[in-house]
């Protein structure tokens, strides 16, 4: 890791994942998001839509 301190670290970012790392942002928390992918969206069908 890179040695910073999250509040949240959500694993995935498709639809579920990214809305609950905007819902946590949002909330002033410090979020980290995993995902396999270069580009947000996971598996979704319309990765650009996200």
């Amino acid at each position: 890791m890179d040695g910073k301190t999250y509040d949240v670290i959500v694993i995935g970012s498709g639809p579920g994942g990214e809305g609950a790392a905007m819902k946590s942002a949002k909330e002033g928390k410090r979020v980290a998001v995993i995902d396999d992918f270069a580009l947000p969206g996971g598996n979704c069908t319309h990765r650009g839509t996200i």
